[in-house]
């Protein structure tokens, strides 16, 4: 998924919040859950960062940390 740009210095509260909320849709369902998930970098498109999510069974969150370094490094 591709980060949205941040709304400039003047934007009205609906902009800024409305902003923080555009990447619920990728996160809500691990919140939810409690599944282990985090986003690492992989690249940019148009000058925005996009990430890779990782998403762990229950309990493993030491393996997506190990997952995310390993994914990382290798780059």
């Amino acid at each position: 998924m591709k980060a949205t740009p941040i709304p400039p210095a003047d934007a009205s509260i609906k902009v800024i919040v409305g902003r923080a909320l555009d990447m619920v849709i990728n996160t809500c369902p691990f919140d939810v859950t409690g599944h282990p998930a985090m986003s690492v970098p992989v690249g940019d498109s148009e000058g925005l960062p996009v990430g890779l999510m990782l998403v762990g069974r229950h309990w493993e969150d030491a393996m997506i940390l190990r997952v995310a370094h390993a994914f990382e490094k290798s780059r």
